[in-house]
C-alpha cells in the first residue's frame, strides 16, 4: 500500500493508519534518523500477530506508543482519516514531539544521549532572542554570587563562605561550597559525577551565572516529573552559546567534550552551594574586616540546586564513559519563591547575554544582566528615562584593578558601543558634554568621571516585553510585584567600598539639567523623535524649536524656555 494511493476522507484500517502516522509525523523527527529508519521499516510491514489482533505489538516501542496517542487519545477509539491526522499533526506537533521524545530515550539510549528534551523551548528562546528570569533583588545577589569564585574564603566551618551583601551594604546571607557526601558504593553515573566536582571553585564565574539563569528558565518553562525536576542537557546552554559543532571535510559532527564539560561542572558547581538567607538583615557600615558571625541571624542552610538522575554518553567501542551529557536538576526552596508564588517578578533577559565570552567579554555580560533588571524595574516605576551614574554602571561591569585611568574609560565606552551595536540598548550618551580638561587630572575617575550621569535608552522590544508581561498580571499580583520591585531598586542604592575605587555614595545627588540648543539637540537624539514631535509634546511651534536649536532666534522667549526645560527634565529625568 502507498501512501499517496490513500484517499484524505476514507476511514483507515490499522495497516493504513500506520502508513499516513508514519509519512505525517516524519517531519517532526527528521533530526533522528536512527528513531526514522526503525519506523519506515514497522509502517510498512505487518506481523502475523499484527494482522490477527489490528492493533500495536509490545516489542514497535515508541511507534506503538505514536499509534496508541492517536488512537486513544486523541481520537479516543473513533474512525479516523488521513485528514485528521494532518490536522492534529499541523496544531500539536509540538505536543506529540514532546510526548514521544520520552519514549525515545529509553528505546535508543545510547544515541538519545545526545538529544535534549528542551529543544523545542531553545529553538523558541532563539527565535524570540531572549528568555525570562527573575527580577527580584535578592535572585539577583544569588546570581551574582555565583560570578565572584575570589570573595569566598574559608570559613568556621571549614568550608569555602561567602556573605551575600546588597549594593547598600545590607548582609542578606551566607554561602557555602560544600563537598558532595561521599558513599560507600557509588554508581558510574556517580562516580562521573564526583569527578566533575573537582575544581569546583574555580567553576564558579559568570558563564555559571548563565546556567543558574537558563536552568531556572527550563524549570519555570518545561514540563517537571513527580518530585519536580527537569532534564537540563549540556546542548541547550551549547545552543544559546552559538557553540560550534566539531566538522571534517564539510560534514558537521558532534559538540566537542570539552565544551560539554565546562558546561557540567559549572552545574556541579551550582550543586555544591549552599545558601542561608537570614530572617532580618543587618547593616553592615563597614565590609572590610567583617569577621563577628554573631552579627547574623540565619536560617537553615539549604542547596541552591539539587541533582537527580544523570545522563552519561559511553564509547561504542571500549563502553567507557566519555562524559556527563544530561542532569536532572530543581531549584530547592532558596530560588522558587522568586520563580513561581508572591516574590515572582519575571522580566526579559537578552539572549545575548548567552552569547558574550563569559573571559573576553565579562563586563558585556554583567552590563546586560544589570540593565536587563533595571529595564523592568523602571518599566513598573515608569522611569525609563532616568540616567544612570558612571560609577554606578563601573561597579556593576566590575572591570579588572589593572584597567585604571584612560585605560578603564575606554573599556567601559567600548563596552556600552558593543551593546548598542548588538542591539541590547537602543542608544547611549553621557547627559552632560565630557570636560576632557578634568581627563588624566589627580583622582579624575573618582572627583569627576565617576559622577556623571549616562542615558542609555533600553531596545524597543524589551520595553514591549515587559509591559505585556507586566499587564498580564492579576491585579493583586500587580501589587505584590510593584511592592517587590520597589524594594529592589531601594536595594541597588550604593554604600562606598573599600575595594571600589570609583563607586559613588548610597544616594547619588542628580545634577540639575540645563537648558542649552546643544542638550536639546542631543535629546532628540537620543529619544529618537523629530522637531516636529517635540514640539508638539513641548507646547510650542516647530519652527520656534528649530530656531531655537539652530540659535537662530534673535529674542529669548523665558515662557518657551520653561516649557522646553520642563520637557527635558520630564524625559530625561
Amino acid at each position: 500500500m502507498k501512501y499517496e494511493d490513500i484517499p484524505e476522507h476514507l476511514i483507515l484500517n490499522y495497516e493504513a493508519l500506520k502508513i499516513v502516522l508514519f509519512e505525517e509525523v516524519k517531519s517532526l523527527f527528521m533530526d533522528r534518523p536512527h528513531v526514522l529508519s526503525k519506523w519506515s521499516s514497522l509502517a510498512y510491514q505487518m506481523t502475523k500477530e499484527e494482522i490477527l489482533n489490528q492493533k500495536p505489538t509490545d516489542d514497535m516501542r515508541s511507534f506503538g506508543v505514536l499509534i496508541s496517542l492517536f488512537t486513544e487519545a486523541f481520537f479516543h477509539q473513533k474512525p479516523i482519516t488521513k485528514e485528521m491526522i494532518k490536522d492534529v499533526v499541523s496544531s500539536s506537533g509540538d505536543t506529540i514531539k514532546a510526548f514521544i521524545t520520552g519514549h525515545l530515550h529509553q528505546e535508543f539510549p545510547e544515541v538519545e544521549v545526545k538529544y535534549s528534551f528542551n529543544d523545542n523551548k531553545i529553538e523558541e528562546a532563539l527565535e524570540k532572542d531572549y528568555i525570562l528570569s527573575s527580577t527580584n533583588m535578592d535572585f539577583h545577589l544569588m546570581r551574582d554570587m555565583v560570578t565572584k569564585k575570589n570573595d569566598f574564603k574559608e570559613g568556621e566551618a571549614g568550608y569555602l563562605a561567602t556573605e551575600i551583601i546588597d549594593n547598600r551594604g545590607n548582609v542578606k546571607g551566607v554561602a557555602e561550597l560544600r563537598p558532595h557526601e561521599l558513599q560507600t558504593e557509588l554508581t558510574i553515573e556517580q562516580q562521573v559525577w564526583l569527578e566533575t566536582l573537582g575544581e569546583t571553585l574555580n567553576s564558579l564565574d559568570d558563564l555559571t551565572a548563565d546556567l543558574f539563569d537558563l536552568i531556572s528558565y527550563l524549570w519555570l518553562t518545561q514540563p517537571k516529573s513527580s518530585d519536580g525536576y527537569i532534564e537540563f542537557h549540556s546542548n541547550d546552554a551549547l545552543r544559546l552559546r552559538n557553540i560550534k559543532k566539531r566538522s571534517f571535510a564539510g560534514k558537521e559532527f558532534d559538540y566537542r567534550e570539552e565544551d560539554r564539560f565546562n558546561i557540567m561542572r559549572r552545574v556541579a558547581a551550582l550543586s555544591s552551594i549552599w545558601v542561608s538567607l537570614g530572617d532580618q538583615t543587618i547593616k553592615i557600615v563597614n565590609t572590610e574586616g567583617l569577621q563577628d558571625s554573631e552579627l547574623y541571624k540565619f536560617k537553615d542552610f539549604q542547596k541552591m540546586f539539587e541533582i537527580g538522575k544523570i545522563r552519561i554518553a559511553y564509547d561504542k567501542n571500549t563502553g567507557e564513559a566519555k562524559g556527563i551529557y544530561a542532569v536532572q536538576v530543581r531549584p530547592t526552596s532558596i530560588l522558587t519563591p522568586y520563580l513561581e508564588g508572591p516574590k515572582k517578578t519575571l522580566g526579559i533577559l537578552d539572549l545575548k547575554v548567552f552569547k558574550y565570552s563569559h573571559t573576553s567579554q565579562r563586563a558585556h555580560k554583567r552590563l546586560t544582566r544589570y540593565l536587563n533588571l533595571q529595564w523592568r524595574i523602571r518599566t513598573v516605576r515608569n522611569t525609563l528615562g532616568q540616567p544612570f551614574k558612571v560609577g554606578t554602571l563601573l561597579k556593576e561591569m566590575d572591570f579588572s584593578s589593572r584597567y585604571t585611568g584612560v585605560a578603564l574609560r575606554d573599556k567601559f565606552e567600548n563596552t556600552l558601543d558593543d551593546l548598542q551595536a548588538d542591539g541590547v540598548i537602543k542608544k547611549w550618551m553621557y547627559l552632560d558634554e565630557l570636560d576632557e580638561e578634568m581627563v588624566g587630572k589627580r583622582n579624575w575617575v573618582k572627583e569627576y568621571w565617576s559622577k556623571l550621569n549616562v542615558h542609555i535608552l533600553p531596545a524597543d522590544y524589551i520595553v514591549k516585553e515587559n509591559r505585556k508581561i507586566l499587564s498580564s498580571q492579576p491585579v493583586t499580583n500587580k501589587r505584590l510585584i510593584e511592592t517587590s520591585i520597589a524594594q529592589s531598586a531601594a536595594d541597588i542604592e550604593l554604600v562606598p567600598s573599600g575595594h571600589s575605587m570609583a563607586i559613588q555614595s548610597a544616594k547619588d545627588s542628580q545634577e540639575p539639567i540645563t537648558l542649552t540648543p546643544e542638550k536639546m539637540k542631543e535629546a532628540l537624539e537620543f529619544l529618537n523623535i523629530s522637531i516636529r514631535q517635540a514640539s508638539e509634546e513641548i507646547g510650542i511651534a516647530h519652527t520656534t524649536l528649530s530656531r531655537y536649536i539652530k540659535r537662530e532666534n534673535k529674542r529669548q522667549n523665558k515662557k518657551n524656555d520653561e516649557k522646553m526645560l520642563n520637557w527635558l527634565k520630564q524625559k530625561l529625568n
